[in-house]
C-alpha cells in the first residue's frame, strides 16, 4: 500500500513538472511570435535631410547716407510697403560751430541779394530808358538771380539744421517777403525730399531698428552705417539650410522636398531645391553644405525666420509593401526575414526577400513575400 502511494506520487510529481515546462516553452514562443509586424502597403521615400530656417525672397537693410537724427518714421514694423515708398526722415546733426556757420551764411546771402537787387533795379530802370545795354542788364540781372537762388538755398539749409523751425526766428534781423517765404518753402521741401530714405522693394517691414530722435551714423563711415530698418520681399519664401558633405552627393537642382516647421509639424509645405553651394563651410570640424529651396507657401501660413527642417526626396515608390527595417536578417550578403508559420515546430521559417528602398525605419520589399504576412522581429 505503501509503496503504491510513492509510485502516485512520483507520477503526480512528473507530470507537475512536464506542464510547467510545456507552459513555459510555450509562453517563451508565444512571446517571441507577439513580436511580430505584418506585411503591408504604404508609400516610402528615400531621403536626404537639412536642417535651417525660412528666409524671404529678397531682404533689404535700410542705412542713410548722411549723418543725423531721425526726425519722423512713415512706417511701422509689419507694414506693407511698395518701391519708392517713404519709410524715413533724416535731419542732418549739426555742431553748435556748423549752426553759427550756417546762420552767417544767412545773414551773408541775405546782404549780397540785398545789394544785388538794388543794381538789378537800377539797371533795369536805365535799359528801359535804353542808357545802357542789353548785356549790362543781364549782367546785373544774373548777378541777382544767382543772390537769391544762394539766400534760399542758405535759409533752406539753416531750416533743416534746425528741424523745421520758424523762418522767422532763424536768422535774427533778415528780412523776409512773401514771395521769399514760398520760394524758401519750396527749397527746403526739396532739402527734406533728399533725406527721405525710400523703399527700395516692395514688401513688408520685417523690423525697423532705430527709435524717432535716434542718431544715425551714414554708410560712408567706418562702421558701415546704422540699420535703420529691414525689408522682405515675401512674395516667395525660401529654405535655406544645410546639408552634411556625406550626403550632398547625393541631391541635385531641381529635387523636390518636403519641408516642416514647428508651426504645423504635420503639414509639410513641398518645395523645389533651387541652389547648391559650390563650397563647403567648416563648424566644428564638421563640413556643411549650404542649399536654398523655393517654398510653396499659398495660404502665407509661413513667417520669416521660422525654424525648419527639409527633406529632400532623393526617391519615393508609392503603393509597396514595405516592413520594419528590424525585421531584416543579412547572411552572406543576401537578405532574409523570418515569417510566422504555425506548420513547423519553431513557429517560423526564414524566407529569402529582395529589398529595395528604406527610410531607416521600414524597407520595401521587392519579392519574396505578399501582403498580409506575418514577418517575426528578432528578439
Amino acid at each position: 500500500m505503501k509503496k503504491a502511494i510513492i509510485i502516485i506520487v512520483i507520477v503526480v510529481v512528473v507530470l507537475v513538472f512536464s506542464f510547467v515546462a510545456i507552459r513555459g516553452c510555450r509562453t517563451g514562443g508565444d512571446s517571441q511570435i507577439e513580436n511580430t509586424a505584418t506585411v503591408e502597403r504604404g508609400n516610402i521615400s528615400k531621403t536626404v535631410v537639412a536642417t535651417g530656417k525660412i528666409e524671404p525672397l529678397y531682404k533689404a537693410e535700410i542705412k542713410s547716407k548722411i549723418g543725423g537724427l531721425i526726425n519722423q518714421f512713415y512706417v511701422e514694423e509689419g507694414n506693407r510697403v511698395t518701391v519708392g515708398q517713404k519709410l524715413v526722415e533724416i535731419i542732418p546733426g549739426a555742431t553748435p560751430v556748423e549752426m553759427v556757420q550756417a546762420r552767417t551764411e544767412v545773414k551773408a546771402a541775405a546782404y549780397d541779394k540785398l545789394v544785388t537787387e538794388r543794381q538789378y533795379l537800377r539797371t533795369k530802370e536805365l535799359k528801359e530808358q535804353k542808357l545802357i545795354s542789353s548785356e549790362n542788364y543781364d549782367q546785373a540781372k544774373a548777378i541777382y538771380d544767382t543772390a537769391k537762388a544762394r539766400f534760399y538755398a542758405a535759409m533752406a539749409q539753416l531750416r533743416v539744421l534746425e528741424q523745421g523751425s520758424n523762418v522767422e526766428s532763424l536768422a535774427e534781423g533778415v528780412e523776409i517777403n512773401d514771395q521769399d517765404r514760398l520760394e524758401i518753402e519750396k527749397e527746403t521741401r526739396e532739402a527734406i525730399a533728399s533725406m527721405t530714405l525710400i523703399a527700395p522693394i516692395s514688401g513688408i517691414v520685417l523690423s525697423r531698428d532705430t527709435d524717432k530722435g535716434s542718431a544715425v551714423i551714414p554708410i560712408s563711415s567706418a562702421y558701415g552705417g546704422t540699420v535703420i530698418m529691414t525689408l522682405a520681399d515675401v512674395s516667395e519664401k525660401h529654405f535655406r539650410g544645410d546639408v552634411d558633405e556625406a550626403d550632398i552627393g547625393k541631391v541635385h537642382l531641381g529635387l523636390q522636398a518636403r519641408i516642416y516647421v514647428e508651426a504645423y509639424p504635420d503639414e509639410p509645405f513641398n518645395a523645389e531645391l533651387t541652389h547648391i553651394s559650390p563650397r563647403g563651410r567648416e563648424e566644428e570640424d564638421i563640413i556643411n553644405f549650404e542649399i536654398r529651396a523655393t517654398v510653396r507657401d499659398q495660404e502665407n501660413r509661413l513667417r520669416v525666420g521660422m525654424s525648419a527642417d527639409a527633406e529632400l526626396i532623393l526617391e519615393e515608390h508609392e503603393n509597396v509593401l514595405v516592413i520594419p527595417e528590424g525585421a531584416i536578417i543579412y547572411e552572406d550578403g543576401k537578405t532574409y526575414v523570418n515569417i510566422q508559420d504555425d506548420s513547423v515546430e519553431e513557429g517560423r521559417r526564414k524566407v529569402e526577400i529582395t529589398k529595395g528602398i528604406s527610410d531607416g525605419l521600414r524597407t520595401e520589399v521587392l519579392s519574396g513575400l505578399e501582403e498580409g504576412q506575418v514577418v517575426v522581429l528578432p528578439t
